[in-house]
């Protein structure tokens, strides 16, 4: 995982841009608080944990919601070379069978000379949350560890805990299911291999086209750490060069996050 302090150089925070971040991420109103938890604040960003309302089908949606000051990135869960991804922790939630955490398809960002894969605006990542009771209450309790990074990249922590509501109208439902149909839909290898082709070029990458549906706009690659991919278009088709401590290894199994003008997909990809 990358250090911090590697991008802690660029500068001090001016205390105009502080103000702007406490603007920017005001408390919950208190007719949301059933549904809500009051933002935990850092200097740069805030995060809240939001509930779409009660239990449907076995499990409760929420929401881990990072608001961010102008001018203010975050990352996904493989930055690639720069960046931290945000590590969630729900082990001290109570009644609690399961939670699966979806990230929202990034962007690529170009932040101080380094390309990276994150969100440069506030973003939700939505929960499922499955009880080992239905019929108790469900606490969620989460510790969030992130990066935000302005002019300086400043280390983040919350810790927050909602009491999931058994009743009632959540007014954060349309903000959930809105990222959660950001999140990209996960295909097998079998559908991947009729939307996706990918062949070795000539300068030691790998070149991927994508046949549809949708008009591709951004791939996004990861592989198993201490590996990384860096991808980029050449107008055509996407650039996949794979790297390890300065070395281009042979292969690796990836998975790939494809961006299309009607969605996005997440799929297995072999390079080799």
């Amino acid at each position: 995982m990358p250090n911090l302090t590697l991008k802690s150089v660029r500068g001090a925070v001016p205390a105009a841009f502080i103000a702007l971040a406490a603007l920017a991420v005001g408390p919950a109103r208190a007719a949301d608080s059933d549904f809500a938890t009051a933002p935990a604040k850092g200097t740069i960003s805030a995060v809240r944990l939001l509930s779409a309302g009660p239990i449907q089908g076995g499990a409760y949606r929420a929401g881990v919601e990072i608001a961010l000051a102008p001018k203010t990135v975050t990352y996904w869960r493989q930055p690639g070379e720069a960046g931290t991804p945000p590590v969630f922790d729900f082990s001290k939630s109570t009644n609690v069978a399961k939670i699966e955490t979806a990230f929202p398809a990034p962007k690529h960002i170009d932040e101080a000379g380094s390309v990276v894969a994150g969100y440069d605006e506030t973003v939700v990542f939505p929960l499922t949350i499955t009880p080992k009771n239905p019929k108790a209450p469900v606490t969620l309790a989460m510790r969030l560890d992130y990066a935000a990074c302005g002019k300086i990249c400043l280390p983040a922590k919350a810790e927050l805990s909602l009491a999931l509501p058994q009743s009632g109208a959540s007014p954060f439902a349309a903000t959930i299911a809105a990222a959660e149909k950001r999140v990209p839909a996960k295909i097998g290898a079998a559908e991947a291999g009729k939307r996706l082709s990918i062949s070795k070029a000539a300068d030691g990458a790998w070149r991927l086209s994508v046949a549809g549906p949708g008009k591709a706009q951004d791939v996004f690659a990861e592989v198993q750490e201490p590996l990384f991919i860096e991808s980029k278009s050449d107008g055509s088709a996407f650039l996949l060069t794979l790297f390890s401590a300065g070395q281009n290894p042979k292969g690796a199994d990836a998975t790939v996050t494809v961006v299309t003008d009607k969605g996005a997909f997440e799929a297995p990809a072999r390079l080799e």
